[in-house]
């Protein structure tokens, strides 16, 4: 599970930067404290569904973008347990669910 945050966390960080943003720029543009930035690019903390809602919006990426592992999606998946499995496909459900809304 730690992997997927991660990873999130990564991309998260990597949208940030590529927008030039601070960790606190973009805690202000999304109404967090810095820290849960900081917490969330660390992989220390998944973000609600409603922040990366946000995240996407300031950053001006897909909601889909946040879990998108392309690059190493088959390492990642063959590492998770069948309850961090069920835990991804919720996950995505809910994404597709949101983007339909």
């Amino acid at each position: 599970m730690d992997n997927v945050k991660k990873k999130i966390g990564y991309n998260v960080k990597k949208f940030r930067l590529s927008r030039g943003l601070k960790q606190s720029e973009l805690a202000e543009l999304v109404g967090v404290e810095d820290k849960t930035i900081s917490r969330i690019e660390v992989g220390g903390n998944y973000p609600s569904m409603d922040l990366l809602v946000r995240l996407g919006k300031a950053l001006n990426y897909e909601l889909t973008d946040f879990v998108n592992f392309k690059d190493n999606i088959d390492c990642a998946l063959s590492e998770l347990d069948k309850d961090e499995l069920k835990v991804i496909k919720k996950f995505v459900k809910l994404l597709a669910e949101k983007t339909v809304n």
